[in-house]
């Protein structure tokens, strides 16, 4: 059961959504007494490569190092399924294969089919570092089916990029809605990666009359925003007008020829509150926010995992918003 939603009404800017909506559910926790966790996890020829451009390991130990941080240290029941032209026998993280062969997306759908009809997992992670050796089209809708069956089981979908030559955009189609879409290409980053990953697999979420997926985050609340005010209206405060922006901004990031827009939203909304030291605050913070995802996305723009490193890039920046 659901708590009366409540609505905040923003000042109407550009082609930007204006209400701020939200709603009380389920605990933010997911409940995972019992389940498991199923990894796919790319092991063509490619993870053998240099994650980086600077050669501190290959691509397949930085996947195993983040594993480690995520299932090992945190103590998730755990299988692993490593991929290549064909799913593999699971495997533990002390004995994964060595990467050889192409990359197919398309056998993973009837794997996962038949492996969750008994709903033994509570997350389904894929994780990959390049595009599909068969056609693109069949390896995004057998990806956007692998998502939609992992949903469908009640389990949460988490993709994990690896490297810049890895598909975002596949990887940001199987994680959902404001699901988790993380990207690794530095040791570096290993332990916030694993953060999010452990972050995306014990989320609950909300579903909208729309079939779309809300996460519930730490307050038991879920917050999205659209043009209608269907609800009981509210003053903002701060944390409302932060809850906002960053979804604002989450929306239309990957959009660069919008972030000169997405400031100025930022300097009209804050406007909403009384305390001048609270709106520059949040003028600094979302300016500085903005510009770290402008660097990742210049970084990244002609890679295919753009999508995923802005993602991530903004999770961080943004204090581990999904």
């Amino acid at each position: 059961m659901t708590n009366d939603l409540k609505s905040v009404l923003f000042p109407i800017f550009s082609s930007f959504p204006n209400v701020l909506t939200f709603g009380s559910s389920l605990e933010p926790k997911k409940s995972i007494e019992g389940k498991k966790v199923l990894i796919y996890l790319d092991a063509t020829g490619s993870m053998g490569e240099y994650c980086n451009e600077t050669g501190e390991c290959s691509k397949m130990i930085l996947a195993k190092e983040t594993l480690e941080k995520v299932l090992i240290s945190r103590g998730y029941n755990y299988e692993i399924v490593p991929f290549n032209t064909n799913p593999l026998e699971k495997c533990t993280l002390e004995k994964l294969p060595q990467p050889h062969n192409s990359t197919y997306f398309s056998p993973l759908v009837d794997d996962l089919t038949e492996r969750v009809k008994d709903g033994n997992y509570c997350a389904v992670v894929f994780m990959s570092d390049g595009l599909p050796s068969e056609p693109s089209e069949i390896a995004r809708n057998a990806i956007k089916t692998i998502g939609n069956i992992t949903r469908e089981a009640g389990a949460n979908p988490v993709s994990v990029a690896i490297g810049s030559d890895a598909d975002g955009r596949a990887c940001a189609v199987f994680a959902g809605n404001r699901g988790y879409n993380c990207f690794i290409k530095y040791r570096k980053d290993v332990e916030q990666i694993a953060n999010d990953i452990s972050n995306g697999i014990e989320c609950n979420y909300f579903m909208m009359q729309n079939g779309s997926f809300i996460p519930i985050e730490a307050d038991g609340n879920y917050y999205y925003v659209n043009n209608d005010v269907g609800a009981t209206t509210i003053k903002a405060n701060r944390f409302l007008v932060e809850k906002y922006l960053n979804l604002v901004i989450h929306k239309y990031m990957a959009d660069v020829t919008q972030h000169q827009n997405l400031k100025s939203l930022v300097g009209h909304t804050v406007k909403l509150l009384d305390n001048i030291v609270d709106q520059t605050e949040l003028v600094d913070k979302y300016n500085d926010m903005l510009k770290v995802i402008e660097k990742v996305i210049h970084d990244n723009y002609h890679t295919p995992g753009v999508l995923s490193a802005a993602a991530s890039a903004y999770r961080q920046a943004s204090g581990g918003q999904v």
